[in-house]
């Protein structure tokens, strides 16, 4: 078996881990985020328990993988504020990529709020497009307010 399948199993298997949602509680609203991750970053929202937009920052804590290895994972945070003043929510992320991939895969859980979002929780499943302009990411999972 070669490395490069070998890296790509163990990307997989990751991103098998990372797939289980944390919110399958009664009262959950299943909910989708499409973040735009160019020069500045903007969110919209479906499913109605998020402000329909905004804009957020990341906090990119850390990277794995090299060059040799053809895979990398990591892991960073993002703070939304809302547009319509509602308050800010914050989501970990943990996602897995091969090298030359047009696409990320991973998970996303929400990490704190303010404002209408201060008791937050939930997350879900992501998937990140790289296109010229940086990377388009939709997140699908359910959150509880």
């Amino acid at each position: 078996m070669t490395r490069f399948r070998m890296s790509a199993l163990a990307a997989g298997a990751i991103l098998a881990l990372l797939a289980i949602n944390p919110v399958a509680a009664a009262g959950a609203t299943r909910v989708s985020i499409t973040l735009d991750s160019f020069a500045t970053e903007t969110f919209t929202t479906t499913g109605g328990a998020l402000c329909p937009s905004g804009t957020a920052t990341t906090d990119f804590d850390k990277f794995g993988g090299s060059a040799h290895s053809r895979a990398g994972s990591f892991h960073l945070s993002k703070v939304l504020v809302c547009d319509d003043g509602s308050g800010t929510f914050t989501i970990n992320v943990d996602a897995a990529t091969v090298f030359g991939s047009p696409t990320d895969q991973g998970g996303w859980s929400v990490a704190g709020g303010t404002g209408a979002y201060a008791t937050l929780s939930g997350g879900g499943n992501l998937v990140g497009t790289y296109v010229d302009e940086g990377i388009i990411d939709l997140y699908t999972g359910s959150v509880h307010r």
